[in-house]
Formats: C-alpha cells, sequence, structure tokens
C-alpha cells in the first residue's frame, strides 16, 4: 500500500467505466419525475466529478455537452494522465483533470478558474464509502464550498442493510493480503482461494449465510481492477442512508430522490405487507431507512440538492411533457416487460407498443407522445411512468441538447476511443451526442465500431476481414454456436460475416440514431 494512498488501493488502475447516472441530462430528468427543481443545462454549466477514476464518463460528458465546463479529481497519477491522454487526443477543451485528494481541494489546491462562482453538479461514483472518515468530511466540505445554490449532488455508495452479510468477507481479504503482500489483483486471487478452501472445509460462517458461496461464485467472474478498488480498501464502509442525509445536511444538501428511478415507487419497490408501516412514518430519513431494509438495500443512487425546491406539480408535469426522448436499443429488443425491485412489471400492449413504435421512428415529446390517439384510454402519470421505466432499464433516454458542436467533439473522442479499442479490450463505452451520456458495446460491436469510426466500409465482407484481423491480432478467437472456440482465419471470418449480416441491420440504426456513427 502506498502512504499516499491513505489506505486506499492504488497499485492498479480502476476501469474504464461510463455511467449513465453521472449525466446532467439524466439526472435533471429523474428530478422532474420526482418533482424537484434540476439544475439547468440549456446554458453554460459547470460540473465536478470526486474521484473520476480513468476519466471515460467525463470526457464524454465533455464531448456531448459543449456548453458545460467538467473538471475531475482524482489523487492517483495513472487516472489523471490516461483522462488527460484521451481528452487531448480528442481534442476537448471543456475539461480539466487535477491529481489532487480531497484535502487538498478543500485546502484550495484547484485554480481558481475551475470551481469559478461554484458548481452546478457535483459526482461521486461509489468513492463515498471506500474513503477514510476523513476523506468523507473532505469531501462534505469541498460540496459545501465549492456547489452553487440550487445545485446537485450525485452520490453512490455501498449501501446497509444488504452489505451486512458480506461485512466479515470483505475484512477476512483486507486480513489475508496484508498477511500476504503483492501486487492487489494477485492478493486478492489468492484471498478468494483461501476463502473458498474454508467454505469448502465447513466453517461456520458459510454455514449460517448460504448466500456468501453464491457470491463467492459471483466475483470469481467479476474484473478484478474493479474487485481490488471493492474488496481491498482499508477504509471500506458500507452506509446508511441517515449516516449520509446527516453528512450531507452540513453542506446544506436535501435528499431530493434515489436515481434508481424504480426505488421512487413504493408500488414496484416495497412488499404491499411493508406499505402500511411505511405510511406510518412521518420523519422522511427513517421512512428512507425503512425502505432499504424493505429491499435489503446493497447500493444506493442519491440525488440531493442544494435549496431542495419542490416544483409546483403542473410545473414539473409541464417540463416532463416538453422533453424529448428516443429509443437507445433496436426497437426489436425494447420490452413491454420492465425489470423493477419486486420483479417484472409487464405493460398493457395499448399503452407501450404505440409508444415503442414511437420512439423507435423518431425523437418525439412526452406531450406528443400523451397526444397521441392511442394514448386517450392512458393518465399522464400512466404514460410517464411507462416511459420512466423504460428510461429506468435502459432501453430509452431522453434527449440531449444536440449540437453541431457536440456531434463533431463527440466523434473526435469516438474515433480516439476506436483506435484504444483495437489494443485495448478494457474500454467498452462510446459517447452518444444524441441523448448526452456513453453507450456500451459488446466484444464484437466494439471491434465493428471501432472498423467503421477508422474509414471501414459499410459492406459486410471488408467490415468482417477488418474484425477478424482485429481479433486475431487481439489474440482472440471466434466462438461458436455451442461454445467451441476457432481460430483458423477462413472458418473465423465466415462466422463473423454470418454474425455481423444478422446483427447490423438491427444495430446501425441504433448507432445512427444515438449520433454515434
Amino acid at each position: 500500500m502506498n502512504a499516499w494512498s491513505d489506505g486506499y488501493n492504488a497499485d492498479i488502475a480502476y476501469t474504464h467505466g461510463a455511467y449513465r447516472e453521472l449525466s446532467p441530462g439524466y439526472l435533471s430528468y429523474v428530478c422532474l419525475l420526482n418533482g424537484v427543481r434540476p439544475p439547468r443545462t440549456d446554458r453554460p454549466f459547470r460540473y465536478c466529478e470526486l474521484g473520476c477514476g480513468q476519466g471515460v464518463t467525463l470526457n464524454i460528458l465533455a464531448a456531448t455537452h459543449p456548453q458545460g465546463r467538467f473538471t475531475g479529481i482524482d489523487f492517483n497519477p495513472l487516472h489523471v494522465a490516461g483522462a488527460r491522454r484521451l481528452a487531448e487526443d480528442a481534442g476537448l477543451a471543456n475539461v480539466a483533470f487535477h491529481e489532487r485528494s480531497f484535502q487538498e481541494v478543500v485546502a484550495g489546491a484547484l485554480p481558481p478558474e475551475e470551481s469559478g462562482e461554484g458548481f452546478d453538479f457535483i459526482v461521486l461514483h461509489g468513492v463515498y464509502s471506500w474513503v477514510s472518515p476523513e476523506n468523507r468530511r473532505a469531501v462534505v466540505d469541498i460540496l459545501e464550498k465549492t456547489l452553487k445554490p440550487g445545485g446537485l449532488v450525485f452520490v453512490s455508495y455501498n449501501a446497509m442493510p444488504g452489505w451486512a452479510p458480506v461485512l466479515p468477507l470483505q475484512k477476512m481479504m483486507l486480513a489475508h493480503a496484508a498477511a500476504n503482500p503483492a501486487r492487489s489483483d494477485r492478493q486478492f486471487d489468492a484471498a478468494l482461494a483461501f476463502i473458498n478452501r474454508l467454505n469448502e472445509a465447513g466453517a461456520g460462517y458459510f454455514a449460517i449465510n448460504p448466500t456468501i458461496a453464491q457470491h463467492l461464485g459471483t466475483i470469481a467472474t467479476q474484473n478484478r481492477q474493479y474487485l481490488t478498488h471493492e474488496y481491498l480498501n482499508t477504509h471500506w464502509e458500507p452506509l446508511s442512508h441517515s449516516q449520509v442525509a446527516q453528512d450531507m445536511a452540513r453542506a446544506k444538501l436535501g435528499y431530493a430522490c434515489s436515481a434508481n428511478i424504480p426505488h421512487n415507487f413504493d408500488e414496484l419497490s416495497v412488499r404491499p405487507e411493508l406499505r402500511p408501516i411505511l405510511a406510518e412514518i412521518a420523519d422522511p430519513m427513517m421512512a428512507e431507512t425503512v425502505r432499504d431494509f424493505a429491499m435489503n438495500q446493497v447500493f444506493r443512487r442519491d440525488i440531493y440538492i442544494r435549496g431542495l425546491d419542490r416544483m409546483p406539480a403542473a410545473e414539473a408535469a409541464g417540463a416532463l411533457r416538453r422533453l424529448r426522448f428516443t429509443l437507445t436499443v433496436p426497437r426489436e429488443k425494447a420490452s413491454l416487460a420492465v425489470p423493477v425491485p419486486l420483479g417484472e412489471l409487464r405493460h398493457d400492449e395499448s399503452l407501450g407498443l404505440p409508444i415503442l413504435d414511437a420512439l423507435a421512428t423518431g425523437t418525439p415529446s412526452l406531450g406528443a407522445i400523451e397526444a397521441m390517439p392511442e394514448m386517450a384510454r392512458h393518465d399522464f402519470g400512466t404514460i410517464s411512468r411507462f416511459l420512466a421505466l423504460l428510461i429506468s432499464a435502459n432501453h430509452a433516454h431522453p434527449l440531449a441538447e444536440l449540437s453541431e458542436t457536440a456531434r463533431e467533439a463527440s466523434g473526435r473522442l469516438n474515433r480516439a476511443i476506436a483506435q484504444r479499442m483495437l489494443i485495448d479490450e478494457s474500454l467498452f463505452f462510446l459517447a452518444a451526442p444524441t441523448v448526452g451520456l456513453g453507450i456500451g458495446a459488446d466484444a464484437l460491436e466494439r471491434l465493428v465500431l471501432a472498423g467503421l469510426l477508422s474509414g471501414q466500409p459499410l459492406d459486410v465482407q471488408p467490415l468482417a476481414g477488418f474484425v477478424t484481423d482485429a481479433l486475431r491480432a487481439l489474440g482472440r478467437s471466434a466462438v461458436a454456436e455451442d461454445g467451441s472456440a476457432i481460430s483458423d482465419p477462413v472458418a473465423m471470418r465466415s462466422l463473423v460475416t454470418l454474425r455481423l449480416a444478422d446483427f447490423l441491420p438491427q444495430k446501425l440504426p441504433v448507432w445512427q440514431r444515438l449520433g454515434i456513427l
């Protein structure tokens, strides 16, 4: 463990993730959905990410929101160097990355031009429950000093009570790593092997916590860059909502809503038997804590506002009606059945099918959808909630304030990412300027997009040759339907050709609709 890391695992870089919940458009939409006034993004705004990691999210947001000024802060020089390189390669002038600790930021280490008159958005993904209490206090100090009145904070964190059974497991992993110095990914694998031996030998902890064996099976297949940061941090601590809300109150922040859309609807997330108990609770903080027990909450995604302003219902509905939306998946993949915490909610075809068709062929506003003749039998709340659950399921999204500048900047960024995708399999996301966020791609899709963005013709045969060559350069085989590996170049190209002919007609319209191509 490096002395400068203050107990945080810093010998291996974090993953190259891009997170929808950090998008200004998504956060603003969820606020409106819950009747909360969000910061304005139709004019210049300032945005800061604390603990920005590799900077993929921030670079994508900067490219897709040229009216914003973006600041990334991370204490790991490896993260900051890589984030800056990507921004420079894409020619992004509205984003800056700073290698600073939270305590240094509190002490005034940021250039005055970075914080300016304050930030409209400050976001932290996962960081808050991974750092020491001193660093959490520094985070709140930053929020108090640099967030504008009316500004929004997004904070996600490991939550109680869902993590309670896993607490001893993490402590055992940390203890095993401390007793066996090595690079952290090797420490994690060694600790996992040791814990599996304890399980197989019948240790009592596993006997009375049967879900832990399933948990071990899950993490065995997960990304080691993520796992070492999750399990090998000295100050790792799942937090309760009430604890975080009390911290945020010191910066004059009020809890607005969850960024996880279904969690704001008790009928979708809380068992019917528990709802009368919730209805008896007058204190909002206590009610939210009970909801966490009802759902056995593992990870919270919370939105706070400095100067929480509850909008009149008619004003919030009017703002929602003006928003335009589009599908982010092929029409064939968009479903009437949407996952919610209580299971799966299947919508009426008379409601869902016309909306899906409208989103697949255009970018209608919610008001235009409401005015469709097919919607005459459905009220505004029902229509709005169906659309909200489509967004929750990553099947749709509100449109961003698209400009030619955003389209050009996103194109430069996507070409820079595409070049990296040909040599680095850890990159999954590209900028989608139409919706203002990063869109993920699987292994085959990434190579197809890398080819198209680097100038390959939109023709199955040469594109299949490009993808086959890229797979071989990465040391990869093609995988047949029966799961067998195919390494012969001719057979690989034949299989890739068949797959491209199958999925390109579905994927191309989506990529074009989102502005990726």
